[in-house]
């Protein structure tokens, strides 16, 4: 998590303020954790971002689980109201002067909201910032999403000795939740898919340990790894395109991250690698990519 790397990002953009609803966003620039969520909600700013005072405001009506650099009088109060969200937002030191204002979502209702709060800022797209602070991962960052990986691997040993012993799915994807909870983790990023074709069955996990992801699917009877794949991971260079690797690619970190075809790939990105029935967890790197999901024969 980096709040300078934002900050850096913004600057170079000439965006003023953030205002950020997505989850992994908001977890990235200041390290706070949703205790829980259930099912979907609309677009909220929850985290705002002022550049001129490298100040990170939250919306909390606690400092119940806020990161110790984030003062309580950097905290906003929740309302059902959007007009009283969205006016505490603009009284936010730093909000109402700004000229450009980044947000990674946006509803008709917030938008004309903020158009009226706001009336001097120009709205444009905060997910180009975060997408590029985000792009490249620390060490630390690293030991997160290996320590993911490392559970992702518990549930998919888990589940495929659930399917050779000829467990019906519901004892597969259960057997796989358990492992994970073994683990002490308790969200998994998606549920356990199961796939099965002819005698073959294709099991797909994936885990968000402290909010950081990784994903596995592996299929049996069946190589670990088909050609296919192992070629598209030994492609996962520096300097490549992500149309050349010839999989479906996609970035992993505090969650699912975008990659465009075009996006040309860099020292330090983590990419979630994955070809039909097949999918691992790769780093990037100057030379030969490394494969975080532990090898398995």
């Amino acid at each position: 998590m980096s709040k300078e790397a934002v900050l850096e990002e913004m600057a170079r953009q000439a965006i003023d303020v953030l205002l950020l609803g997505r989850e992994g966003n908001a977890r990235y620039v200041s390290g706070a954790r949703r205790l829980f969520l259930a099912g979907e909600r609309a677009f909220a700013p929850g985290c705002v971002v002022v550049r001129d005072h490298a100040a990170v405001h939250l919306l909390s009506a606690t400092d119940f689980g806020i990161p110790e650099g984030i003062p309580r009088h950097n905290l906003y109060a929740p309302s059902w109201n959007p007009a009283t969200l969205v006016g505490r937002v603009a009284a936010i030191p730093g909000v109402a002067p700004a000229n450009r204002v980044g947000v990674d979502g946006l509803t008709p209702l917030f938008e004309a909201l903020l158009a009226s709060s706001l009336p001097g800022a120009e709205l444009v797209d905060a997910e180009a910032v975060m997408r590029a602070a985000r792009r490249t991962k620390s060490a630390e960052e690293l030991a997160l999403i290996r320590a993911a990986a490392a559970v992702a691997e518990a549930m998919m040993t888990a589940a495929l000795d659930a399917v050779r012993a000829g467990a019906p799915d519901g004892t597969i994807k259960g057997v796989a939740m358990q492992a994970m909870a073994a683990s002490g983790v308790t969200t998994a990023a998606f549920e356990p898919r199961i796939d099965r074709n002819g005698g073959r069955v294709s099991v797909a996990v994936g885990v968000l340990r402290e909010g950081w992801e990784a994903d596995l699917t592996r299929t049996v009877p069946g190589p670990v790894r088909p050609e296919e794949l192992t070629a598209g991971i030994a492609r996962c260079r520096a300097g490549a395109a992500v149309a050349e690797i010839g999989a479906h690619v996609h970035g992993i970190g505090l969650g699912y991250e975008v990659l465009p075809p075009s996006a040309v790939l860099e020292p330090g990105m983590v990419l979630s690698v994955g070809t039909d029935g097949a999918r691992d967890v790769v780093l990037v790197r100057e030379d030969v990519p490394e494969l975080l999901t532990a090898p398995r024969s």
